[in-house]
């Protein structure tokens, strides 16, 4: 027996019918198969960040074992800004950057000692020129007081790791893995299956959470922090006191004439033009395996032996153990607002996703272009989400091809030897195959493009979690002292904001100039830029009486082989408020 059917049910479930079959094909029109990317409109938003970087006349070569950029090339960091990357990646890794250069305990030495704990070893001051002893630091000197310690040589003045290389048993000192920030939690995502869900499909944020991160500096970026006394505090507060009296009245006229920027004597911190800086991050081996990351014969990750946190990284157990280099952001002061870089092993899961990856230079593009197209751009990952409305979203979590190597790239490696061999211990050689595992994934030399849209740089790791909304110039330009000092910050890493993994976003686009000085006649100094080094926030107290009292919250570090000092990142201090 047939059931009678209302007309009006039947005549909406027509309809509904009628509906569904329209979306279906709707949706095969809006998705389709590649390569028909209809109704893509990411490949519009792409389309803004897949500009080549490079001019078409970059190139350079390698003659007395140094690298050369070849006419008419004359400004590459800025002319060629991702071939430049490529230059300061190959000459680092040839000067064995993780041997000789100071991470920011021994840029930055001592303790702070903000409850007078006779135990606790602040930095000495600067040595009177032309005098040296057991009480103070000479930047001239050989034997500063603490150096003959092989396990914590920066005990009370900077040292510079490259200088007494004999002195270590392995050739290199202790590397210490410092604690990147835990500030940031999916805390806006309350249900823990989609807790879970944001992780999965970003891993670069996992892998943030769990890794340890070391800051190097070369030989003239950690001198001139020795030299003008910048090592401690109180040489930051000076600075800023006399940057804040020279606009206020000056030696003699004042404004608008500028005390002359003289060592020792500094008004503004501003790096020599040679400065380079590397922030590394590295993944403990059992982590990695964890996290399913595998050591692939073809593509090895570069293997070091770090003390760092046994269980947590906000742990206070610390022990050595294999890590592996997950990624590096390079950082040189070839221009005022220093040149920004950043690399990522080829094999991290979602490292092109979102932003993509743009290299005008290393590697060709691995995605299918047409004839005519450049080949600099890695597009991110996209799927179709199949709902009645289909659109075309992104694919994260997954990995990305490594491309080839261009013959410009490779015959520089090839020149200085590097990734030319195998490499089986724990101590890394600039010969190492592993150099060959990794990718640019970007670079910025501006705070906004041509046409005034912010530029963006974020690395999968290192910004995992709000990459989107990553721009290391200005995050790092936002970097600064108040008159009391870089403690609390002045300015923060992230504004207010809420991104979709429950990060709050970062600062884009040009610096407001009310960040820094208070509108009046004079204008007064609010913050004095650190010239885009978030490093100062590590620096340390001569006297209690400077302590800032955020960091006299810092827990005391324990450890089962030594008592080093455990640095705390700069995002870590920045968000500790």
């Amino acid at each position: 027996m047939f059931k009678r059917v209302d007309r009006r049910t039947a005549a909406a479930t027509w309809a509904l019918s009628f509906l569904v079959a329209a979306q279906a094909v709707a949706g095969e029109a809006v998705c389709g198969k590649p390569p028909n990317t209809a109704g893509n409109n990411i490949r519009y938003v792409s389309y803004f960040l897949s500009k080549p970087q490079d001019a078409a006349q970059c190139s350079m070569k390698v003659v007395d074992g140094r690298v050369v950029v070849q006419q008419p090339t004359s400004n590459p960091a800025m002319s060629c800004p991702d071939m430049f990357s490529w230059k300061l990646f190959a000459e680092a890794v040839k000067d064995e950057f993780w041997k000789k250069w100071s991470a920011d305990q021994q840029t930055w030495p001592g303790e702070s000692c903000p409850d007078g704990d006779p135990k606790c070893q602040p930095p000495l001051p600067m040595c009177a020129p032309g005098r040296s002893g057991a009480n103070c630091c000479d930047p001239d000197a050989k034997n500063n007081p603490g150096y003959n310690d092989p396990r914590n040589p920066a005990k009370f003045c900077p040292f510079f790791p490259g200088d007494h290389l004999a002195q270590f048993p392995s050739g290199m000192p202790e590397r210490i893995g410092s604690v990147p920030s835990k500030a940031h939690t999916v805390s806006f995502a309350a249900d823990p299956l989609l807790r879970a869900r944001l992780v999965d499909e970003t891993p670069g944020r996992k892998i943030r959470q769990s890794m340890a991160e070391i800051v190097f500096r070369n030989k003239p970026m950690f001198d001139y922090v020795f030299r003008n006394n910048l090592y401690h505090q109180e040489g930051v507060i000076e600075v800023f006191r006399r940057n804040a009296d020279n606009i206020a009245k000056g030696r003699t006229s004042g404004a608008p004439y500028r005390i002359a920027n003289e060592t020792g004597a500094i008004t503004e911190i501003d790096f020599p033009a040679n400065a380079v800086m590397i922030k590394s991050d590295w993944l403990s081996k059992e982590r990695a395996l964890q996290m399913g990351l595998k050591d692939d014969p073809e593509y090895p990750y570069i293997k070091m032996n770090i003390t760092s946190a046994v269980t947590d990284n906000n742990g206070t157990i610390l022990e050595p153990g294999e890590h592996w280099l997950v990624a590096a952001h390079f950082s040189s002061k070839d221009i005022p607002n220093w040149v920004w870089t950043t690399f990522e092993h080829v094999h991290n899961p979602g490292r092109c996703d979102y932003t993509g990856c743009n290299d005008s230079y290393g590697y060709r593009s691995p995605d299918t272009v047409q004839k005519g197209q450049a080949t600099n751009y890695t597009s991110p990952h996209l799927m179709c989400d199949n709902l009645p409305l289909p659109s075309w979203v992104f694919d994260p979590g997954k990995k990305y091809d490594g491309g080839v190597t261009s013959p410009g790239l490779a015959d520089v490696f090839r020149a200085l030897s590097i990734g030319a061999r195998d490499n089986g211990t724990l101590v890394p050689r600039f010969t190492d195959r592993a150099w060959l595992s990794y990718r640019l994934k970007g670079s910025q030399v501006n705070f906004n493009d041509s046409m005034g849209r912010p530029t963006n740089l974020g690395n999968s790791v290192t910004e995992g979690g709000f990459v989107t909304t990553s721009s290391c110039m200005t995050c790092h330009a936002r970097a600064g002292s108040s008159a009391k000092g870089t403690l609390p910050p002045a300015l923060g890493v992230f504004v207010n904001g809420l991104t979709d993994s429950g990060y709050l976003p970062g600062a884009q686009g040009l610096p407001i100039p009310d960040w820094f000085h208070r509108s009046g006649q004079p204008p007064t100094l609010n913050v004095l830029q650190t010239d885009f080094v978030w490093g100062f926030l590590t620096a340390n107290c001569l006297t209690p009486t400077c302590q800032p009292p955020m960091a006299a919250a810092a827990p005391a570090v324990e450890t089962q082989v030594a008592k080093p000092r455990l640095p705390s990142s700069a995002r870590e201090r920045s968000e500790r408020r």
